[in-house]
């Protein structure tokens, strides 16, 4: 994508900001500390507010049922326009944003920073300026194990600071073109839940009814099923493949290199030895992976965490996972702590089964189709990605005055 940011208009002269996130600045913009522009808020008590936080540069509700009222207490007020930042842990979180503009009124945690502006500013232009100081410069401040800042610790720290007319019209243009990029990622991102639906009900349909429409139907007798071709079978699962749980892998079994050691949730890491060699489905057994299907070709190590799929008689180890996929067999697992599926209760759940030879143009028919949409999916998702760089882009622009905003 080409950087579209060099399409927009510069300021006649420029000066060094003499800050390295800055950069240069329009000449006539001032550079002020942000200890001049912003004050910090004593810390006040409201029990009668909902509980907050900063979610990704924005405050949020949290569900006050789940704060002891002792934490609540000691929580701090955080009003309608007022900045919220948030100081913990700067080393642990290196991706969510941790300075928003507060839209609502909560109490947070005590630990938060919450400031306000001393001169007269535009409140969204400071959104984002400080959206970029954010990402720029102020996760890389904080000092101890937990790296957690206080109010001193930025006070001191140099800030862009047009002239309020141009701040209104930055912020403007700005709330504007976010919206727009934002919006055409949102259909973006729609498009590709699409694709992958789309995926889904075309493998459903091969599993449970073939690649021949003018084929004769009959009812299968199995709800999940429905019609399925007149010549196919149905077969519990026990009669079509042997269901092998996988084993106990500790830590020290895992090494750099090795045989793929494969879990619930795919590949988990390497192996110094295997236990299985082939081509196989693995059904995740537990938690939120209850009837998730990979698979594994080669020699490999099954974990605990699946259920390892042997074909009796030749079966399409890839058909066997598509037809478990849209069986679903998370809808099977037990209600626990950490639900799971039994060997015990899965073997016994019918499939629709066609002739082995339908069974392999069904599985090179599935490949098909998910590599044309894992290629859409793929471009999408580049999209997507210079869509984000450009937003980045055009943000720092404006805020910095690499680009010349009027109103």
């Amino acid at each position: 994508m080409i950087n579209q940011t060099t399409f927009f208009d510069k300021y006649p002269t420029y000066k060094d900001s003499g800050v390295d996130w800055l950069g240069e600045i329009p000449e006539h913009w001032e550079v002020l500390k942000l200890k001049h522009i912003f004050f910090e808020k004593k810390k006040k008590t409201n029990y009668d507010l909902n509980c907050g936080s900063i979610s990704f540069g924005k405050v949020v509700t949290k569900d006050d049922e789940k704060i002891p009222e002792a934490t609540k207490a000691s929580y701090q007020e955080v009003l309608k326009g007022d900045f919220l930042i948030n100081p913990l842990n700067l080393n642990y979180d290196l991706i969510s944003l941790r300075i928003a503009l507060s839209e609502i009124d909560v109490v947070v945690s005590s630990g938060y920073i919450v400031i306000n502006n001393l001169l007269e500013i535009s409140k969204s232009y400071f959104k984002w300026l400080l959206h970029r100081y954010d990402v720029a410069y102020m996760k890389l401040l904080g000092s101890g194990v937990r790296q957690t800042i206080s109010f001193n610790h930025i006070a001191n720290s140099l800030l862009a600071f047009p002239p309020i007319h141009e701040q209104a019209a930055i912020a403007t243009f700005l709330d504007r073109k976010t919206t727009q990029i934002d919006q055409v990622i949102a259909q973006k991102e729609r498009m590709i839940e699409l694709l992958k639906e789309r995926r889904q009900i075309l493998i459903q349909n091969a599993v449970t009814r073939g690649l021949n429409s003018n084929v004769k139907m009959r009812d299968s007798g199995v709800e999940w099923i429905g019609e399925i071709p007149e010549h196919w079978g149905v077969k519990a699962l026990k009669y079509i493949a042997n269901l092998q749980s996988g084993e106990t892998i500790s830590a020290e079994k895992f090494v750099a290199e090795g045989y793929p050691v494969y879990g619930g949730n795919g590949f988990r890491g390497y192996a110094s030895y295997y236990t299985n060699d082939g081509e196989f489905a693995l059904i995740g057994r537990q938690g939120a992976l209850c009837g998730n299907v990979n698979y594994a070709v080669g020699k490999f190590f099954a974990s605990e965490h699946a259920i390892v799929v042997y074909p009796f008689n030749g079966e399409s180890f890839i058909w066997i996972g598509e037809a478990i996929k849209v069986a679903d067999f998370n809808r099977l697992s037990q209600s626990a702590a950490q639900p799971g599926i039994a060997v015990s209760v899965i073997k016994n759940v019918l499939f629709p089964y066609p002739p082995i030879s339908e069974q392999y143009s069904i599985a090179k028919y599935i490949e098909r189709i998910s590599d044309k949409v894992a290629t859409a999916t793929s471009l999408k998702e580049r999209e997507i990605e210079k869509l984000k760089e450009y937003k980045a882009a055009l943000i720092n622009s404006a805020v910095t005055g690499k680009i010349k905003v009027v109103d």
